[in-house]
């Protein structure tokens, strides 16, 4: 019994189930395959470090900019207008040398050769033509020096009368014209006689000679 039982024991899976067969599972090693995600990852990975040092640098530059424009950049933000000073400019002294009138008339000069006085033509103020005959006479006037500091002339239109007043430096005053010679004399107030009582312009028929107030005839 037991032979025949061990036999056919040994033979059932065969006997009993024909179309069964018996699985060994393989003696090898099982390797998990490496995903390609696993390469694209890295290479992102190596692309994400160059962007990130990328941006930090950008980011350290944009810093150091921030802080160089500290200063300027409120300014810019919050810009001042500056008001408008408006400035009245001065009125411009007027040469009224320049804007008066002058007329063309004659005075009569000492020559420098004969010493004879010889009319010249000039031109004088035309509200003024007494005082600009005789002011161009005594800027010809290289004479003696006596101390001559200022003129006026005053004209009495209704005595036909031309006064002309000398302010002078002397000791003597009006004395001192007495001390000039005679040739100086002459090219000095003859020539001024000369000018305005043979001129017709000036309307003068007398001429009167002061000196610090006081009259004096030569």
């Amino acid at each position: 019994m037991k032979s025949l039982f061990s036999n056919a024991v040994s033979r059932q899976p065969s006997a009993m189930y024909p179309h069964q067969r018996s699985y060994q599972q393989p003696n090898r090693r099982l390797e998990a395959p490496v995903p390609k995600a696993i390469a694209i990852s890295s290479t992102q990975v190596e692309s994400a470090q160059v962007e990130s040092s990328m941006l930090i640098r950008g980011a350290i530059a944009l810093l150091t900019l921030g802080a160089a424009l500290g200063l300027a950049l409120p300014a810019i933000a919050n810009p001042v207008t500056p008001v408008a000073t408006i400035t009245t400019a001065a009125a411009p002294e007027i040469d009224t040398s320049i804007t008066r009138e002058y007329e063309p008339a004659t005075v009569y000069l000492p020559d420098p050769v004969t010493q004879e006085l010889v009319p010249q033509s000039v031109l004088v103020d035309a509200e003024e033509p007494v005082a600009g005959a005789v002011d161009q006479i005594l800027q010809n006037y290289e004479g003696q020096d006596i101390g001559i500091t200022g003129y006026d002339v005053v004209v009495d239109a209704t005595a036909n009368e031309a006064e002309v007043s000398f302010d002078i430096e002397h000791p003597r005053g009006a004395a001192a014209f007495q001390s000039l010679s005679s040739a100086n004399q002459y090219s000095l107030f003859e020539a001024i006689r000369e000018t305005l009582l043979t001129e017709p312009m000036y309307d003068v028929e007398e001429v009167i000679f002061t000196a610090n107030g006081t009259a004096f005839d030569i």
